[in-house]
């Protein structure tokens, strides 16, 4: 990826600054916005069903407190995005790691 690698050194020496310094912090900055986003959307899905995880939602389920005809597109998008949630988490701790 050349393109990329010119720009982030255009980049770096326009704000003299380390090439790594910048991807790094990019990087940071990147993964900082996506768990944002996402953690919006786990709240709102939970929000809507009144729940504070997919496991609450699994239990209210299993009760018969609601349908899952009515929750399975929530539910599959909850449990998506708790994955996501948890990928995100994890490459933050491999930057992290890495310093």
């Amino acid at each position: 990826m050349v393109y990329g690698m010119e720009v982030i050194d255009e980049v770096a020496d326009v704000l003299k600054m380390d090439r790594d310094s910048l991807a790094r912090a990019s990087i940071k900055a990147f993964l900082e916005r996506e768990l944002r986003s996402v953690e919006a959307e786990i709240y709102e899905i939970e929000a809507k069903h009144g729940v504070r995880s997919i496991l609450e939602l699994e239990e209210m389920l299993k009760r018969g407190e609601v349908r899952e005809i009515d929750i399975f597109e929530d539910f599959q998008e909850l449990d998506y995005l708790e994955g996501r949630r948890d990928d995100i988490l994890a490459a933050m701790e491999s930057l992290r790691r890495q310093r």
